[in-house]
């Protein structure tokens, strides 16, 4: 038996599962296209299969020599590179929901069935594997008890982000808080990308600033890790009514209670990031808590809130999550059973012969 050989095609197959990660490892420290493919034993088109770059910039307006400059590659070459794209041919019902995935990180089976109006599991499963051929996300993954995840590669979201973003898979400790955020974004503005600025986008927004301003790497706090006197992010904004008040909102989920000191530093947080928000015009501040008792936890600390913050003129609204989700899905379902009993019956008669 020639165990060298077999060494070989163990580490050769190992390279295959994992030629995304290597590919972009190598593309951050800035080798070539051409380079990456030499060293790795692939093509060009495969490179950028795996990361989208030239296609991402020759969307964005620069000509052929261009991207061909920037990724590192003959001109002659980058016909065949772009090609790799174009036949991809993605639906707009695929691109939509790929969109909100790479938007809130992923979702689970259920939620995107919920956030693409599906009206059975069936069709969302239909649609993930459709996407999971494509190798636009990664096969479903199981967290926490309830359905599977559907999650984007990450050179996938980068080409819907516009930025290389970090490896993601969801989080067992806060798989919870993820399906809590995006389960609010589909009752609260249902699938309208215009509605909704995801936690995602607000932390990069945050980033980007805080490289402008020089102040270097920056810790973030937000609902679920709050840090006193760090920049705070929301678990997203919305545009809609809350009330009776429609504006821009910002969204805070509180699914277990925190300490007195922690909730008091994550209100506060939040407070001064909707006050002092930049992108969108917040008018109020939601927050939605599972279970009465982090209700009472969220307005105890909203009554100590100290004067400055108190003055603040900013609305202030909080909600049971749970019964606000059941609430949604009971009238989604009339609604639905509604239209089902509208629909003509059409009785085909057949004739005997």
């Amino acid at each position: 038996m020639n165990h060298k050989r077999k060494g070989v095609d163990r580490y050769t197959a190992l390279e295959r599962r994992h030629r995304a990660q290597i590919v972009g490892g190598l593309r951050d420290q800035g080798v070539s296209y051409r380079r990456i493919g030499e060293q790795l034993g692939i093509s060009l088109a495969q490179v950028e299969s795996c990361l989208g770059e030239a296609t991402r910039l020759r969307e964005q307006g620069l000509t052929k020599q261009e991207v061909a400059d920037e990724i590192g590659i003959p001109y002659g070459s980058l016909g065949r590179v772009l090609a790799v794209q174009g036949s991809k041919g993605l639906s707009a019902q695929q691109d939509a929901a790929l969109a909100a995935l790479v938007d809130m990180h992923g979702m689970q089976v259920d939620v995107l069935a919920e956030f693409m109006s599906f009206s059975s599991l069936s069709s969302a499963y239909d649609l993930a594997d459709a996407l999971l051929k494509r190798r636009m996300v990664h096969p479903l993954l199981s967290v926490q008890r309830g359905r599977a995840w559907v999650y984007p590669r990450r050179e996938v979201a980068e080409r819907y982000l516009g930025w290389r973003p970090k490896d993601w898979k969801p989080p067992l400790m806060y798989a919870n808080h993820y399906r809590a955020v995006a389960q609010a974004r589909v009752m609260l503005v249902g699938s309208d990308p215009q509605l909704w600025v995801s936690e995602r986008v607000l932390r990069r927004r945050a980033e980007v600033a805080a490289a402008e301003s020089k102040s270097g790497h920056v810790v973030f706090s937000d609902s679920r890790t709050p840090r006193k006197g760090r920049p705070h992010v929301h678990d997203g904004r919305f545009l809609g009514e809350v009330g009776g008040q429609h504006g821009w909102w910002a969204l805070e989920i509180e699914l277990s209670a925190k300490d007195r000191v922690h909730m008091d530093t994550a209100l506060a947080g939040a407070i001064r990031a909707a006050r002092d928000s930049e992108g969108e015009a917040v008018m109020g501040l939601l927050y939605l808590c599972r279970s009465q008792r982090v209700m009472n936890t969220v307005n105890a600390a909203y009554q100590r809130l100290p004067r400055e913050l108190a003055a603040v003129e900013l609305l202030f609204a909080i909600g049971d999550f749970d019964e606000e989700w059941s609430q949604f899905l009971t009238r989604r379902n009339q609604g639905r059973a509604a239209r089902k009993s509208r629909r003509p019956n059409l009785l085909l008669t057949q004739e005997a012969s």
